[in-house]
């Protein structure tokens, strides 16, 4: 009888155990201000320098998921995240915003914001569970990583666009309704620059003879294509995030909706590509780990990140899946795992360059960064749960 290999076992060396993530975050503590004081970063000081960290893991992370998420564009497989990463991440953000309202006194924008920054979920701890999917116990990994990799990707002109609102940004509400539009612009050129960059390159790719040119020329292209994507889209003052998750997406598609081999891209760059965006993960890690020796842990901070975590995320996925979607099993994991990351620290630091209202902006850094913290420790746990082969696996 042959023998069915479970899909997990693809790309054996981007196996990772997810305690790296927390031992990263333990590096940063030791090494920042509650330790040993090797590094002391402060948001409002130095927003500039978390705030380009965090773009260039997020930047990293978003190329890199795009090219793992392999699923045929097809409204079955891409049914359940883009729900999440719609209809659920908007409940999920009114829901937060009237517990930001309720337990912090914060008023109604300031709530919003709030809840804009901590929307998007972390798609590197969703897809160390991901695999191709071939079975229907592969939903709940792809749907993960997909839901945090959009989120993640359209956040940073919303953040901008509330800020504005809030007269923030210095511009008047004269303008706001040409920056509304500045920000759609921004959310469909990044898209569209991003995946004509990725198809461009995936035509090179298919000209590429394996048997007389080894694997370097087509990471050479691929690396190439993150970082074209990502300048035309300043250039063009699109959505650069946007950009590198599209660019990403089109070259594991080979630019069309069918692929044009069986295999887009070869396992060696699927491998690098799984241990870059992991070793970026860590690395800001880090960096939050870090930022802890600034925080307050205060009650009222802990409250949110166990509504948010507990109650608003479960509620949030019963509203945005319908119930045929997905088992009763699936749904459970999906509810369970709300793990934010360098999204949300991105947002901290663009939020924190500008002069908060000194209560709010307290409150705000404390509550982002406790979420931060106790969603990846769940995260971690629940992305190990996902990992575990299925049972009728292997033979």
């Amino acid at each position: 009888m042959r023998k069915q290999v479970d899909s997990r076992t693809e790309f054996p060396l981007t196996r990772w155990s997810t305690s790296p993530v927390i031992l990263g975050i333990g590096v940063g503590v030791l090494a920042g201000p509650m330790g040993l004081r090797l590094v002391q970063p402060q948001l409002a000081e130095d927003s500039a320098l978390i705030q380009s960290v965090s773009e260039a893991v997020l930047l990293t992370c978003l190329f890199c998921v795009g090219l793992r998420l392999r699923a045929p564009f097809e409204w079955a497989p891409w049914r359940a995240p883009l729900q999440l990463a719609s209809l659920t991440t908007v409940c999920a953000a009114l829901l937060s915003a009237g517990a930001a309202y309720l337990i912090f006194g914060m008023s109604l924008l300031q709530s919003v914001l709030l809840a804009v920054i901590l929307a998007p979920t972390d798609a590197v701890l969703a897809s160390d569970a991901h695999a191709a999917m071939e079975s229907e116990q592969e939903l709940v990994p792809f749907a993960l990583a997909g839901e945090g990799a959009v989120t993640s990707a359209i956040v940073a002109p919303i953040v901008v666009l509330v800020l504005t609102r809030m007269g923030m940004t210095g511009a008047g509400a004269a303008v706001l309704g040409s920056l509304t539009l500045t920000v759609l612009w921004s959310l469909a050129g990044g898209a569209a620059v991003g995946w004509l960059a990725g198809a461009t390159a995936s035509r090179w790719l298919a000209l590429i003879d394996r048997d007389r040119q080894g694997d370097l020329l087509e990471e050479l292209i691929v690396l190439a294509t993150g970082a074209l994507a990502y300048v035309c889209a300043l250039a063009l003052r699109a959505d650069a995030l946007l950009a590198a998750f599209a660019a990403g997406l089109a070259l594991s598609h080979g630019g069309r909706r069918q692929m044009r081999r069986k295999q887009a891209l070869g396992p060696r760059v699927l491998r690098f590509a799984a241990r870059a965006e992991r070793g970026a993960t860590v690395l800001l890690m880090v960096l939050l780990g870090s930022l802890l020796g600034a925080a307050d842990f205060t009650p009222r901070a802990a409250l949110y990140a166990a509504v948010l975590l507990i109650l608003i995320r479960p509620l949030a996925v019963r509203l945005g899946l319908g119930r045929p979607l997905v088992t009763a099993a699936q749904r459970r994991t999906l509810e369970l795992f709300a793990a934010r990351g360098p999204a949300a620290l991105y947002c901290l630091a663009l939020v924190s360059a500008h002069e908060l209202p000194a209560p709010f902006g307290r409150e705000l850094r404390d509550a982002v960064l406790v979420v931060i913290v106790v969603s990846v420790i769940s995260g971690a746990v629940t992305a190990l749960t996902a990992r575990k082969p299925s049972p009728g696996a292997a033979v």
